[in-house]
């Protein structure tokens, strides 16, 4: 026997670890079993995860009358929407947890599914397919040699990680110059003379480091410039992930036993370093990465964000908001401004673009339409999202909209950590002076619990 019970708003429900869960609008009708709390088991159909692979979004719908879901995500509870997005950055397998709720309580049992993300995603390009099967990385043997010398006076390895996922390692002392702190992991990779090959690593530290040297080279020959593919610089900020890549690189001579050399001297002391994605792969087979344009317009030389030079210094900032998950407007999103730095909290996931607006509206005027600008900031995350838009646009006025002139509209991910965001040489779209600036934020697509920080933001005039 069965009977409809209608559910309080914000009822709360027993949980384990006395994790307080809100339940359902007070107009939603539950079909409840009289005889208790429901069985996970009986809606393991109920759960669908699909996967977008090319935005690295998956998407979970629970779909059955007379109950909610309880999505439980890295051991926490997450939502109990009926359905969401969440983005995941890195590749590899997931799994999420669902209990069943309905006005009795929520279900002892609970459904565990998995689901797959097969690249990593970057804050930009993120490399070639890690898992092809002609990733010539993968089942290589793999060993690892130090010569780690502050001073120039050899000291204990380092402790390291090496497996087929990355390379890991700390250097608990600071080096002063190149070479200093040097890894070598050995392989027996072959790569014949003549043919062409395509590579990728994604580097991540815990602190800044700059000047990372990362040489691909035959055993035994590291100092003769045509035997290996690359002697790069690499430059890290804390927290951010960096791909270095190199495509259609011809070996000119038998490259045996290839040795992965990596430099990381001049580095602070303590530092985590870690190499992950490692793709090394023949050029002649295609595994469907897209390549990034290479830009021509390098970035600007900034000045500082205190500067007189930077129009956002000084600015008075009016914000003002537009959240609405599923259409639906609601409360605005937690906001809190620290001078040029702008806290926000988004309590609830939306699902679309324009669902979760955010606008820093200023009084900064714009005289003349032909001066070139550009702009910066940083976004400090506590979570990945897949396409965060940035849209520096004139205010509006009263019921007149502008958002046709804007200097940029741009999407770009923001990574779990730190992200920058920057354009160059930007003039307004509709060729007509701003009477005043607005950067509209969009995180629609959002999963809840959001908090993020835009900060350091410069909007400087061009100089060429």
């Amino acid at each position: 026997m069965k009977k409809y019970i209608k559910a309080l708003a914000a009822a709360t429900l027993a949980f384990t670890g006395a994790v307080a869960m809100t339940a359902c609008s007070e107009d939603k009708i539950y079909e409840v079993d009289i005889n208790g709390v429901p069985m996970a088991s009986d809606y393991e159909d109920a759960i669908e995860i699909t996967v977008d692979q090319s935005t690295n979004t998956a998407y979970f719908t629970f779909n059955s009358p007379g109950v909610y879901p309880v999505w439980i995500i890295d051991g926490k509870s997450y939502t109990t929407s009926q359905s969401f997005s969440r983005y995941y950055r890195k590749a590899g397998d997931y799994t999420v947890e669902v209990k069943i709720g309905n006005a009795n309580g929520i279900s002892d049992g609970t459904l565990t599914k998995s689901f797959t993300i097969n690249k990593t995603a970057m804050s930009g390009f993120g490399g070639f397919v890690f898992e092809s099967e002609h990733n010539l990385w993968l089942g290589a043997e793999r060993r690892v040699e130090f010569w780690y010398a502050p001073g120039w006076n050899q000291i204990a390895d380092p402790e390291y990680t090496l497996n087929e996922e990355s390379f890991s390692l700390t250097l608990p002392e600071a080096t002063t110059d190149q070479w200093q702190a040097q890894a070598h992991v050995k392989t027996d990779i072959c790569l014949a003379e003549g043919e062409s090959f395509d590579g990728s690593f994604i580097f991540t530290a815990n602190k800044d480091i700059k000047n990372i040297t990362l040489k691909l080279h035959p055993d035994g020959d590291d100092d003769d410039g045509h035997s290996f593919f690359c002697n790069q610089k690499i430059n890290l900020e804390a927290g951010t992930p960096i791909t270095y890549w190199f495509s259609d690189l011809t070996a000119v001579v038998p490259m045996d036993n290839l040795v992965f050399t990596f430099d990381f001297g001049g580095n602070p002391e303590g530092i985590e370093i870690s190499v992950e994605n490692i793709v090394l792969k023949n050029h002649s087979y295609d595994d469907g990465t897209i390549l990034p344009e290479i830009s021509t317009t390098p970035e600007p030389d900034w000045v500082s964000v205190t500067s007189p030079e930077n129009l956002w210094n000084g600015a008075t900032i009016t914000p003002s908001f537009w959240y609405a998950p599923g259409w639906n407007q609601i409360a605005d999103p937690g906001f809190d401004m620290d001078g040029n730095s702008y806290t926000i909290t988004l309590p609830e996931a939306t699902f679309e673009r324009w669902q979760c607006q955010v606008l820093l509206n200023t009084d900064i005027v714009i005289t003349d339409p032909n001066v070139a600008y550009d702009f910066c900031c940083t976004i400090e995350s506590n979570t990945a999202l897949g396409a965060v838009m940035f849209k520096l646009v004139e205010t509006d006025e009263g019921e007149t909209k502008h958002d046709g002139n804007f200097y940029f509209a741009d999407e770009a991910p923001v990574a779990d950590g730190l992200s920058k965001f920057w354009r160059s040489t930007c003039l307004p779209a509709e060729g007509s002076a701003p009477h005043a600036l607005s950067l509209v934020l969009d995180f629609g697509g959002n999963p809840a619990g959001v908090e993020l920080t835009i900060s350091n933001i410069i909007l400087q005039v061009h100089h060429d």
